[in-house]
């Protein structure tokens, strides 16, 4: 199981509509239908009942759907959390100076600093 997966079965499951939700996903269709069938045999449960016309999430399903849209968000965190460090002028500034020099030199410089 892996977070492209989980992406496939929640647009699945938002789409109800397979060719939907792989043009949303950006694969074929049978791409997409291929990888869900792999995760309904590695989970050993079955996630979506497929008609010829329709798509129905299992109870089953909507249970661990809630857990991957979870998984999803917490990922997206991440990777927000990953870009958000890349930059070196990102994040907090921490300045060690002495007691003696900080009240006069502190000022000049904290002053332009945030500005």
């Amino acid at each position: 199981m892996n977070l492209r997966d989980l992406r496939y079965a929640v647009a699945v499951a938002e789409e109800r509509h397979f060719g939907r939700a792989a043009a949303r996903c950006h694969v074929s269709q049978p791409t997409l239908s291929g990888q869900l069938r792999k995760l309904e045999e590695s989970l050993g449960v079955t996630l979506f009942e497929r008609t010829s016309r329709s798509v129905a999430v299992t109870p089953l399903g909507q249970q661990i759907l809630r857990h991957a849209r979870l998984a999803l968000e917490q990922a997206g965190r991440i990777e927000d959390l990953a870009r958000a460090h890349r930059d070196p002028m990102a994040g907090p500034l921490r300045l060690g100076v002495i007691p003696t020099v900080s009240p006069y030199l502190m000022p000049l410089a904290l002053v332009p600093l945030k500005r």
